[in-house]
Order: structure tokens, then sequence, then C-alpha cells
């Protein structure tokens, strides 16, 4: 059986996290169930990780990796850039940017699953 992973690193404090991290969580848990679904009938696995990451990571927050590679790594079209992030400011006390994602003119705070299923797909050959 071939397995993918998908990490998903995002900043926590005390428990919490930011209301973009929990909007990517929440696709990415999603997601994989659907994508599992989807491969078990070509023997794929994926399987999410999830990092949490402390106040002084927090340029890594909302940082999605499929087998280790940064997703923007697999697509080279996105550009990966940055903007206010009041939830992050809100739980490290400091004012904060957190990543988004850019691609054909739009700016993405949570990553599309469309993205996600389409690096997916090409590396595992499954939908």
């Amino acid at each position: 059986m071939k397995t993918i992973d998908i990490e998903w690193r995002h900043l926590r404090v005390e428990g919490e996290t930011c209301e973009r991290c929990a909007a990517t969580g929440a696709l990415l848990r999603e997601l994989v169930a659907n994508l599992n679904r989807e491969c078990a009938p070509r023997d794929v696995r994926v399987t999410l990780t999830e990092t949490p990451l402390g106040p002084e990571s927090v340029e890594e927050s909302n940082r999605v990796l499929i087998d280790g590679r940064p997703l923007e790594a697999g697509i080279p079209a996105i550009r990966v850039g940055s903007s206010a992030c009041a939830s992050c400011s809100d739980l490290t006390g400091s004012d904060e940017q957190c990543r988004t994602l850019e691609l054909d003119g739009r700016t993405f705070e949570v990553p599309p699953a469309y993205l996600i299923r389409a690096e997916v797909c090409r590396l595992g050959g499954c939908c």
C-alpha cells in the first residue's frame, strides 16, 4: 500500500489555534477522509499529521506539506505571501502576519482543498 502523508503545521497556544488554522484543520480532516474513500480502491492511503507550533514559529503556521514538500513546491504558480491575522495576534499578544497562498490573482488565507487534492492525486495516481 502506498501512503501519502499530509503534514499540517499550525500555531497552538495553550491548546488554542487561530481561526485560519482552525478552518484549515477542518478542511484537511474532511479532505483526508474523502481522499481515503476515493483512493482505497487503488491501494493508496492518505494520512494527516498535525504539528503544533509555538509563537516563536508563527511564520511556519498554516503550512501544508505533502510527503514532506510544501504544497507550493508541487504547484509552481503558487506564491507564498502573508497578511495580518488578528486571531494569531490575540493568541500571541503581538501583531502577527500569517501565511497566505496567491494563485491566479487570488489570495487564500486557507489553502484551497482543490489544490491539496490535485497534488495528492498527482502523487498517488489514485483520483
